[in-house]
C-alpha cells in the first residue's frame, strides 16, 4: 500500500529527480513535495465522488438559529473531515456559510468525500496522483514547462481512467420513463408501440 511519502518520491522519480525517504530531509524536491503534496491529494480528491472516500453522515444540529433574514431555520455542524460535499438528504434547498450549512430541515443526512489514508487508495488513483505532483513539481523543481505539459496530459488521461474504473463500483442510475417525454415523442410515431 501507498503511503505519502512513496506517492511524493515516485512523482519526483518521474521528472528525473532523486527519490526522498521524508517530507523534511535536505533538498529542493523533498521541500517542493512537502510544500505541494498536501494540497493537491485533497484538489484530487475533490474533483469526483470517490467511492473510497466517500462517507455518509447525520449532521448535527446546533442550538443558534441562522439569522431570519436567510430564510432558513436551522443551522448544522459541517463535519471536519468533509473535504467536499456531493449531496444532502432529503434533497432541498441549504446553503453553506463558513463551516455551518442552513436547512429547513430539522434532520440531514451528508454524503462528502473525505481525506482517506493514502494506504486506503486504489491505485488507479494512485497513478493519477502521482501524475498531478509530477506536473507540479516539475515545475518548481525542473523549471521545464515541456515537463510540466506532459505530466499534465499523462494526469488527464489517468484522471479519466481512474473516475472510468470508480465508477464501475456501483450500478447505472436507472432511465425512469416519464410521461413528458412520452407525450412528446406520441406525435412522432417513436412514443406509440
Amino acid at each position: 500500500m501507498a503511503s505519502d511519502i512513496d506517492i511524493a518520491s515516485n512523482a519526483l522519480i518521474l521528472i528525473g529527480d532523486n527519490p526522498i525517504s521524508s517530507f523534511t530531509e535536505p533538498g529542493f524536491g523533498a521541500t517542493t513535495a512537502a510544500n505541494l503534496y498536501e494540497n493537491t491529494y485533497l484538489s484530487a480528491l475533490s474533483e469526483h465522488p470517490w467511492t473510497f472516500a466517500l462517507k455518509e453522515q447525520y449532521l448535527s444540529r446546533l442550538s443558534q438559529q441562522p439569522d431570519p433574514e436567510t430564510n432558513f431555520k436551522y443551522a448544522f455542524q459541517v463535519p471536519v473531515d468533509a473535504v467536499r460535499i456531493w449531496a444532502v438528504f432529503p434533497h432541498s434547498n441549504y446553503t453553506l456559510v463558513g463551516d455551518l450549512l442552513y436547512s429547513n430541515y430539522d434532520k440531514l443526512l451528508m454524503r462528502y468525500n473525505r481525506k482517506p489514508p493514502e494506504s486506503e487508495l486504489p491505485p488507479h488513483f494512485v497513478k493519477a496522483l502521482e501524475y498531478r505532483l509530477a506536473a507540479d513539481f516539475s515545475v518548481s523543481v525542473t523549471e521545464d514547462i515541456n515537463k510540466h505539459q506532459l505530466f499534465e496530459r499523462k494526469y488527464l488521461s489517468a484522471m479519466a481512467m481512474a473516475r472510468s474504473v470508480d465508477s464501475q463500483g456501483k450500478p447505472p442510475v436507472a432511465i425512469i420513463d416519464s410521461p413528458f417525454v412520452d407525450v412528446r415523442l406520441s406525435g412522432t410515431g417513436y412514443g406509440a408501440f
